[in-house]
């Protein structure tokens, strides 16, 4: 796709098409207070987030144009906004309880720290955990536009937390899965860097 990208085309153009599409997604999940048809649209700007979010570093790598330092310092930032905006888009729709979206912005946020945290002590970024990474985010979060759409905003009476529907359900999974991948991702690491780390050892007679 960079190949055949408009030369006018570059990186920031891109990567605010990411934010626009996460966005505009947020907006359709709260808009699903009116129809659930906004999940079509929801789909779309997903869809749309993923291109922009993708394409922006290839594109500046294709060309030649990269510039490390502002390019990752860019690229995650608006990661964080466009989370924000798509959990509080999913805690303002008829899917998912508030709540239970801002937890599932506080695992990404964890995941995040974490991973930043760990490519400051061992120059290695990691962007998969478990087994799911953005874009495996974004095709389960289709699916659940799928499954929401079938079953509607349907919700099961649960002990202790309450109503829940699946969206919430499937959040949080999300959210424990997160949770735990930081804990077990934090121990590994810590043995990793005390077996690479070790203290200096003393000089004889000291």
């Amino acid at each position: 796709m960079a190949a055949r990208t408009p030369a006018w085309i570059m990186p920031d153009h891109l990567t605010a098409l990411g934010v626009a599409g996460a966005a505009f997604t947020g907006a359709c999940y709260a808009a699903t207070v009116f129809s659930p048809l906004f999940l079509i649209g929801a789909s779309l700007g997903l869809f749309i987030n993923w291109v922009g979010d993708s394409l922006d570093g290839n594109l500046a790598r294709y060309r030649g144009i990269e510039r490390p330092r502002y390019g990752f310092f860019v690229d995650h930032t608006s990661d964080i906004f466009s989370q924000m905006v798509v959990s509080f888009g999913l805690g303002l729709s008829i899917y998912m309880r508030f709540d239970v979206a801002c937890l599932v912005l506080i695992a990404y946020l964890m995941v995040s720290v974490y991973t930043y945290i760990r490519m400051q002590a061992t120059r290695v970024m990691q962007i998969s955990y478990a087994g799911f990474g953005p874009t495996e985010l974004r095709i389960l979060m289709l699916g659940m536009h799928v499954v929401a759409y079938t079953v509607g905003p349907k919700q099961y009476q649960v002990p202790v937390i309450g109503p829940l529907s699946i969206f919430d359900m499937g959040a949080l999974l999300l959210f424990v899965i997160g949770v735990v991948s930081v804990f077990v991702g934090a121990i590994s690491t810590a043995k990793q860097i005390a077996n690479e780390d070790q203290p200096p050892v003393p000089a004889p007679g000291e």
